[in-house]
């Protein structure tokens, strides 16, 4: 035995194991059963709950992310995990899932954030009959832990916030705007770290009055979202075209990218990961895609520095029409093999979510098992999700 080589050690029989052969053992498990395994003895809580083994398991997780869907049911959001298919093949696949946790909510709280480093928040909170208690809630469903964030100190019953993870410090911070929406503005920004002994918010300066109106999503420290320049009602002659902002998660700063992408402002983004760059995909008039539509119309930001975007069409195959046909559906991303995911916006009975492959220009259906049986629920799917055991 080399001198210094550390051992995790069993006493009543004298049997030792390496702490690197123990540590690979272990982040081969799932996170649900590491967490029965921190019950087993108190040498074993200490050790899986170590920094150098949370970050192994997570750089492993990393390399084989999940599927993860949530839905509000009864006061309660439900998270729910499945393997991420890589390239499905044929018609039809299946999948099962994984249930994680069932926690009650705060009033008020109505959509959750796609997720960053494992983590997701509320993100969109309202008060119908005061300020005084305008909260958000952060979930980890690999661990099943979640906290209610500090109250937010604000003038609006209304707020928004994104989740977004700072690379260099390994950070993820929540970014919170509170709402004027008679004048269609956010009018206060705050910043919170979440890790800290004493977590609180920090009011961070704006130069831009702006409407956040899409949802987030954080590529390479920099969290981006659009919104909305066009203050007051009715709308101006001459609207002004969305604007992207950039939050430097990590500075703390906003930039703003002004540049049209499209003559006609009224649609209905989503923003993706496309293959590490900005993407912004546009929808149907009514917001969603159905067995209706015919083609994806996709922006890139492919030069940050010369604000050099680039459109993509996707003319759609005609079997979309008959495996879609009246569902709405979201879509949800894109995966680094190129392969746009889709969800249906309503959970029903025999849920299952589509793969388009651009290059290949074929769909593959993907059945989801082990959710319900319930119906009727808006439920939001996320890709690429990882299971990160770190504690709040």
């Amino acid at each position: 035995m080399r001198k210094g080589h550390k051992h995790v050690s069993k006493k009543d029989n004298d049997h030792t194991l390496p702490f690197d052969l123990f540590f690979e053992i272990f982040s081969r498990l799932s996170a649900k059963t590491i967490a029965r395994c921190r019950c087993v003895s108190k040498l074993w809580s200490s050790i899986l709950r170590r920094q150098d083994f949370t970050e192994l398991f997570l750089k492993i997780s990393s390399a084989r992310p999940q599927l993860l869907f949530s839905f509000k049911l009864n006061g309660k959001w439900l998270f729910f995990s499945s393997p991420q298919p890589q390239n499905p093949d044929g018609n039809m696949s299946l999948l099962a899932t994984n249930h994680h946790m069932c926690l009650r909510t705060r009033t008020g709280s109505r959509l959750v954030n796609a997720p960053a480093r494992g983590l997701l928040c509320t993100q969109y909170i309202w008060l119908k009959d005061g300020f005084k208690d305008l909260k958000a809630m952060v979930y980890n469903p690999s661990t099943g832990q979640s906290i209610t964030l500090p109250k937010v100190i604000t003038r609006r019953a209304e707020a928004r916030t994104y989740l977004g993870y700072d690379p260099i410090n390994k950070q993820v911070k929540v970014l919170c705007m509170s709402l004027c929406t008679m004048l269609k503005k956010a009018d206060e920004h705050q910043v919170l770290t979440l890790g800290t002994k004493n977590p609180s918010w920090r009011k961070i300066e704006c130069s831009l009055p702006h409407f956040p109106i899409s949802g987030g999503i954080c590529i390479d420290g920099i969290l981006y979202y659009l919104a909305d320049q066009n203050k007051g009602t009715p709308k101006p002659r001459f609207p002004k075209p969305y604007t992207v902002v950039c939050f430097d998660v990590m500075s703390e700063k906003f930039t703003f990218i002004h540049q049209a992408l499209d003559n006609n402002v009224n649609w209905y983004p989503t923003l993706i990961n496309y293959h590490g760059k900005l993407g912004v995909l546009r929808h149907d008039h009514n917001g969603y895609f159905s067995g209706t539509t015919r083609s994806l119309d996709l922006w890139v930001l492919d030069d940050v520095e010369k604000l050099k975007w680039l459109k993509k069409i996707y003319v759609l195959p005609p079997l979309w029409k008959n495996l879609v046909a009246n569902t709405r559906l979201n879509i949800v991303g894109m995966t680094g093999d190129g392969e746009f995911v889709f969800s249906p916006a309503v959970l029903r009975d025999h849920f299952y979510i589509l793969y388009y492959n651009v290059e290949k220009n074929t769909i593959v259906r993907v059945i989801i098992q082990g959710i319900g049986p319930v119906s009727g629920q808006d439920i939001y799917t996320f890709i690429d999700h990882v299971e990160d055991l770190k504690r709040m």
